[in-house]
């Protein structure tokens, strides 16, 4: 077995979406079966789709693509923190100070997706909340949630908030083989010149 857990979920035409966008849609350019001398897949996507992490360009004018985001953001140690332990819904502050100084911050929400549909929830944290994580050197925050904000896209008050300071967004997850705890990260985006987002095969490793 494995040390490392794979946070990702899979790709396919069933996964769940942001509401109005497109599923990802794979199409077999060449085919074995069909006679062809090889198997050549073709996929259409958003580079949002899926586990995938977004760069400060996604909301911050001029602000760094993701292929000029450097490995030390998502590749070292990181902190899960399950909410359900807190029995809240939402990151408050008192929850943000236990873990000020962290770089890399996994959150579950235990947001349930409905199967295919995605439904709606609020902002995964306080502004407040943010800003403390952001002062102590946030790099990376991370979710089971397709968005750090509310679903109902009334405000983007954590995208600015994170994106504006640097910090990139990992977004989701799924985290029923990784329990609170800390763990190595290696969560690397592919090198899309340019491109605001991308999809990310993600990985978790325990730590003693």
């Amino acid at each position: 077995m494995s040390a490392w857990i794979d946070v990702t979920r899979p790709m396919d035409e069933t996964l769940v979406r942001w509401p109005g966008r497109p599923r990802p849609k794979l199409r077999w350019e060449k085919s074995i079966e069909a006679g062809g001398h090889c198997n050549i897949s073709f996929w259409e996507m958003s580079p949002h789709s899926g586990t995938h992490m977004d760069a400060p360009l996604h909301f911050v004018a001029g602000g760094k693509p993701i292929d000029q985001i450097t490995p030390e953001t998502f590749i070292g140690k990181c902190q899960v923190v399950d909410l359900a332990t807190t029995k809240s819904a939402i990151m408050e502050l008192t929850l943000a100070r236990q873990h000020a100084g962290v770089k890399r911050l996994l959150i579950n929400s235990r947001h349930k997706s409905g199967g295919t549909d995605y439904q709606p929830h609020g902002p995964l944290m306080t502004q407040e909340a943010a800003v403390l994580l952001l002062e102590k050197g946030l790099l990376l925050i991370g979710t089971d949630r397709l968005s750090v904000d509310d679903s109902q896209g009334n405000s983007f008050t954590l995208h600015h908030a994170f994106l504006g300071a640097g910090c990139v967004i990992l977004e989701g997850l799924q985290f029923e083989a990784a329990p609170e705890g800390s763990y190595f990260l290696q969560a690397a985006p592919l090198r899309f010149a340019g491109a605001e987002a991308s999809p990310v095969r993600a990985f978790l490793k325990k730590l003693p």
